[in-house]
């Protein structure tokens, strides 16, 4: 059977066996060489270069959006970028930098080593408090004593405080870590997403 193709240099008409079909021929008027494709193949790869140009641009107009909506402080936390701008073929579908922490629990824990940093700090002063007390109602029976009391309970209030200071930013460290690098993934999928519709 016979196919019939057009030569994209000299654009004549003319029929080929359909084995030759994909492969390089010449072309009977102009003699240049090119991939024989029938009508129907060579539309169907046109609209996939003018659909490929279309989703260019507009992850261009996406990408424009994005970046003005930044730098105005636009953005509303939480909603993912696919579903505020529906600009695109191929939405940006994993990343949003502005989503929710998925680190929650390591940031609450923070917050709560660092409250009980400063209630700490709080019993401290309570403490010292209670031992000047002790020694007007003579409990403590001199200023030596009471000097060393103060100096050993606020030692070890201080050490408690910077333990529980510094267990607190490091788990904040930890959900930052955590959220960057959730970020980095949510990135890589998006363009391996991208790549695989390109080489479609």
């Amino acid at each position: 059977m016979a196919l019939r193709t057009i030569c994209p240099h000299c654009k004549k008409s003319f029929t080929a066996p359909e084995d030759y079909r994909g492969k390089r021929i010449d072309c009977p008027a102009c003699a240049r060489r090119f991939i024989l494709r029938t009508e129907e193949d060579i539309q169907a790869v046109a609209e996939k270069e003018e659909a490929e140009k279309k989703r260019l641009v507009e992850n261009r107009e996406k990408l424009e959006l994005i970046e003005r909506a930044e730098a105005r402080g636009q953005r509303k936390a939480g909603r993912p970028y696919y579903e505020e701008f529906q600009t695109g073929v191929e939405p940006v579908r994993h990343y949003n930098p502005k989503a929710h922490s998925r680190f929650s629990r390591f940031r609450a824990l923070s917050d709560f080593l660092v409250l009980g940093a400063y209630v700490e700090l709080l019993l401290v002063a309570v403490g010292i408090g209670l031992l000047v007390y002790l020694r007007i109602t003579g409990s403590i029976a001199t200023v030596t004593h009471l000097l060393v009391l103060s100096i050993a309970w606020l030692g070890l209030g201080l050490s408690f405080f910077l333990f529980f200071k510094y267990l607190g930013e490091l788990a904040f460290l930890l959900a930052d870590i955590g959220d960057q690098q959730n970020d980095v993934v949510q990135l890589l999928q998006d363009i391996r997403d991208n790549t695989d519709s390109q080489g479609t």
